[in-house]
């Protein structure tokens, strides 16, 4: 083996991260190329934190998918205005509009549950009594002819809107119907000119004013 005298290569330094000995402080650069490495790391730790940020403010911002509370209840105006809404609806389906259609014939499901008024004044004040109003005169009789002859002596009376037919189901008393306040006088009027002492209350008839002629012949005496 052949010896040579020791120069500066035969001079190596403690630190191990050495690369290279035509490098000048191969430790320094080693130690100097890891820095990089260590900015990239806390790049990417901040990037995570923005997008972890990002997240929560959509999902849970004012402007985001889900609410901050849930099973929240209305405010005192949206409960107002559904109020509101709620009665100008029954106000709607109660309310009579003048040119509305009226259907002429019963159906086979009409049983009216009617709320009985006392009986129609001896006098009624013809004013409030609405003569060109549809009135439904049905036979629910065995009595051949007892929806025209209905029909005669509210037309004699001055009622000049008068529809007939068969009811649907058969009837021991003539009985008058109406819908609405607004129908009582015509209804008691009719009642007085066909010799029935009640009349009654319900939604559940073809017309506004509806008369069913049953089989006590209330007109047989007249």
């Amino acid at each position: 083996m052949t010896n040579y005298p020791r120069d500066e290569f035969d001079r190596v330094p403690e630190f191990n991260t050495r690369v290279g000995s035509h490098h000048a402080h191969g430790w320094a650069q080693s130690a100097a190329s890891k820095a990089p490495g260590g900015k990239l790391r806390w790049v990417v730790v901040a990037a995570v934190a923005v997008i972890i940020v990002g997240a929560l403010a959509y999902f849970f911002g004012p402007a985001g998918g889900a609410p901050l509370v849930s099973g929240s209840t209305p405010s005192s105006t949206q409960s107002a205005q559904q109020t509101q809404e709620s009665q100008q609806t029954q106000d709607a389906q109660q309310t009579d509009a003048a040119g509305e259609t009226q259907s002429a014939d019963p159906t086979e499901s009409e049983s009216p549950s009617e709320t009985e008024s006392p009986s129609p004044s001896m006098s009624v004040d013809d004013a409030d009594v609405l003569f060109g109003q549809l009135v439904g005169v049905y036979n629910g009789s065995t009595t051949l002819g007892a929806a025209s002859q209905g029909q005669a002596a509210l037309a004699e009376a001055g009622f000049t809107n008068i529809v007939t037919g068969d009811w649907t189901k058969s009837s021991q008393t003539t009985d008058i119907y109406y819908t609405t306040e607004a129908y009582r006088a015509t209804a008691e009027k009719i009642a007085l000119t066909l010799g029935v002492d009640k009349v009654y209350q319900t939604s559940n008839i073809p017309n506004r004013v509806t008369v069913v002629m049953g089989s006590d012949n209330v007109l047989s005496g007249q």
